[in-house]
């Protein structure tokens, strides 16, 4: 790794935990510092945690948290009971006094952020966001909620950004995944340069799924004639798995059937088989092969074909 980058990212650190206060004894001008008030978050959130729970989340070990209870507990703020199923295990919670200064807490965390970023205007504030789930999820964190189907929106209305990020996604997921070069969004590149100058959206279409103000993936339909090409289909790694796809193809399949199209088509390569499988369950045949290095390794690309 660069020199440069370390420093970098050092400088960020001394910076953000300026920001935010981390360095100061005590946190929010609370009596409390920042291990022990994320132990009052974590009983607050779970209600009831053993105390090796506790220490897997917090990272932390036995000597530890057996000093921040000794001081939680006599404030009365945390209460330590016996599990019933385990005479070894012993179960932490709040005590109503806990829950009082948790939500003082909260409160005074959440009036922190809302003064960090005043001078920001709403789109801005979501850009902010944005950026920080793409630390966490680059960094391998875990996001704390579930994504549910219902929070992901579908758009079907190009605007300006859209084809500049689709290159984005696949030349940075492409690369992540699959060891594809530049080649690859040169390729992408070229076609979507071809797609956005012949935008017609009552034959072509582009499904754009949107997390708040995040992309997360994306569907076109390019107009072929009496065909629609099925181009640029991703998703976020993060995003997979909740039905996002089917989601996209129930859709695009509607739009070919809606606009009269006898044929559909799509182009991929042999080492898509999540999305091979997808593609065989709506009808799509193989019906070409070809062997390739138009992506900087050797592949054979595809062509699977659905007649309606």
């Amino acid at each position: 790794m660069k020199k440069k980058s370390i420093q970098d990212m050092r400088a960020f650190n001394r910076w953000y935990t300026d920001v935010i206060g981390l360095l100061n004894r005590h946190l929010l001008d609370s009596n409390y510092n920042l291990s022990e008030a994320r132990l009052l978050y974590e009983l607050h959130k779970a209600g009831t945690l053993q105390a090796s729970q506790v220490m897997g989340l917090m990272h932390i070990d036995k000597s530890y948290l057996s000093r921040m209870l000794k001081r939680l507990e006599k404030e009365r703020l945390v209460s330590r009971k016996q599990s019933r199923e385990d005479g070894r295990a012993a179960m932490l919670s709040l005590t109503e006094k806990g829950q009082r200064e948790f939500a003082h807490l909260n409160v005074a965390s959440d009036e922190q952020i809302c003064s960090l970023v005043k001078h920001l205007n709403e789109e801005q504030r979501e850009t902010l966001v944005g950026h920080m789930g793409e630390i966490r999820r680059m960094m391998g964190g875990v996001m704390e909620e579930p994504v549910g189907r219902a929070a992901v929106t579908i758009r079907t209305k190009l605007e300006p950004g859209d084809l500049g990020y689709i290159a984005y996604l696949h030349g940075r997921i492409y690369d992540n995944e699959n060891q594809y070069g530049l080649s690859f969004e040169s390729y992408v590149l070229e076609g979507l340069g071809e797609f956005g100058a012949r935008y017609d959206p009552a034959k072509d279409r582009v499904w754009v799924c949107e997390h708040g103000r995040e992309k997360v993936g994306f569907l076109v339909g390019v107009n072929r004639g009496d065909s629609l090409q099925l181009r640029y289909f991703i998703l976020l790694p993060e995003y997979r798995g909740m039905g996002l796809g089917k989601r996209l193809m129930d859709a695009f399949m509607e739009f070919v059937r809606e606009r009269g199209y006898r044929k559909a088509y799509l182009w991929t390569t042999n080492e898509q088989h999540a999305a091979i499988s997808l593609y065989s369950r709506y009808g799509f045949r193989l019906t070409e092969e070809k062997e390739s290095m138009a992506f900087d390794k050797p592949l054979v690309e595809r062509k699977y074909e659905w007649n309606g």
